[in-house]
């Protein structure tokens, strides 16, 4: 009976030990399941980074559905993300533009900043003065490159390939005003000397500070057109000086060896290099007649009422303006009372004066605003008569061009 007793006891120690085993061995397995778990969403978690822009990348097929924003969508996403922070959202778009240009300068084609191993051809040779000798030159580099002064290009000779000889310098008004896909540019430092006319007999040196302009256009990387004219405008108004069509003569196509190439060439540029300088004209004669449009005949005084005064004073400005093919337009005396001019030492009274505005259109029928002056001499009891006083000079508003409506 013992015996039995003492099996059934080991027998339910064995069941419950057994038991209480394998609640830890699920334990284990469970917490090894879970460990396992944890270290993959936390390693799925790590793979997705948040970039420079704020928002989540990852490697998962989520990037292959939507990889490219546009910028409105960009910001909408950045809303999403951070609905209550203004701040970031501003920040981390700023951020994004920058990285997009980034990446849109780093597609660009790269510009030669450098001289080209080729020497190309210029369609006329140039006679370059270097010391006490001229040379024939007829084989150039270009080298396109930017400087703190802007963009330039320098033309180098085949003779001394590191001597800038020319210098052509383009400025932000003249790349807006060029023709979409060439840009114009203006020679500033250097002198040539060229042969020119329609048999090419008459040689003329070109240069800087010259009544003659002198402006080059990039029309490829390795074709640029030398070209000339007379001066107009210039370069007032804050526009650029332009050249009147009808003087242009192309003086040299700079480019590849072939014959046919050149004479082309040529012919191409010459509608080109029009267009370019009649937009520059048109922008200088909008922004002339702008300035000009602001310069206004000058109101009427109380004196203007004096029918005598402005007869007199109509009579002489159209006998003085006359003697140099101007016609007078209109005029007005400006004052509202006589101004007295005293001896400063003795106070006694020498004169009184008046002045009014009037306008003109000269034999360019170019208007400009001018002024006189009216004067009456004190004879001690009164004044004498009137006596012209003559145009003012040098006085603003006076001698300012004007628009003649």
């Amino acid at each position: 009976m013992k015996k039995i007793v003492l099996l059934f006891v080991l027998a339910l120690c064995y069941n419950v030990s057994h038991a209480q085993f394998g609640k830890m061995l699920k334990k284990k397995a469970k917490a090894a399941v879970e460990k396992k778990l944890d270290k993959k969403e936390s390693s799925n978690s790590s793979s997705k980074s948040e970039n420079a822009s704020g928002m989540v990348g990852s490697s998962s097929t989520e990037t292959s559905s939507k990889t490219e924003y546009t910028d409105e969508e960009f910001k909408a996403e950045l809303a999403k993300k951070y609905p209550n922070d203004q701040a970031k959202q501003d920040l981390y778009y700023q951020k994004y533009l920058e990285k997009k240009q980034q990446e849109a300068d780093a597609n660009k084609p790269k510009s030669a900043n450098s001289v080209s191993d080729d020497f190309l051809y210029m369609s006329y040779p140039f006679a370059m003065t270097k010391g006490m000798s001229a040379v024939g030159v007829d084989r150039v580099k270009l080298r396109r490159q930017m400087t703190d002064m802007g963009d330039n290009v320098d033309i180098l000779p085949a003779q001394d390939p590191d001597y800038a000889w020319l210098r052509f310098l383009t400025t932000p008004e003249l790349v807006a005003m060029s023709p979409e896909g060439y840009i114009g540019y203006e020679l500033v430092s250097g002198m040539f000397t060229t042969k020119v006319g329609a048999d090419r007999s008459q040689t003329l040196e070109l240069g800087t500070g010259m009544p003659i302009l002198v402006r080059g256009m990039l029309i490829a990387d390795d074709v640029f057109v030398i070209y000339a004219a007379s001066h107009q405008g210039g370069h007032a108004f804050n526009v650029p000086s332009y050249m009147h069509e009808k003087d242009i003569t192309i003086l040299n196509v700079i480019g590849k060896g072939d014959q046919q190439f050149h004479v082309e060439w040529l012919e191409k540029a010459k509608p080109i290099v029009k267009e370019f300088e009649a937009t520059l004209k048109a922008n200088y004669d909008a922004a002339a007649k702008s300035t000009m449009d602001a310069i206004k005949m000058p109101k009427a005084g109380s004196m203007n009422s004096n029918a005598s005064l402005v007869s007199f004073a109509k009579e002489n400005v159209s006998k003085t303006i006359a003697k140099d093919g101007a016609k007078l337009l209109k005029l007005n005396i400006e004052s509202n009372d006589w101004s007295i001019v005293k001896n400063k030492y003795t106070g006694r009274i020498l004169y009184r004066w008046i002045k009014g505005a009037f306008t003109e259109k000269n034999k360019n029928n170019d208007c400009y605003l001018q002024g006189f002056l009216i004067k009456q001499q004190y004879n001690g009891s009164g004044y004498g008569s009137s006596q012209f006083g003559g145009v003012i000079h040098g006085q603003m508003p006076y001698g300012q061009k004007m628009n003649c409506e």
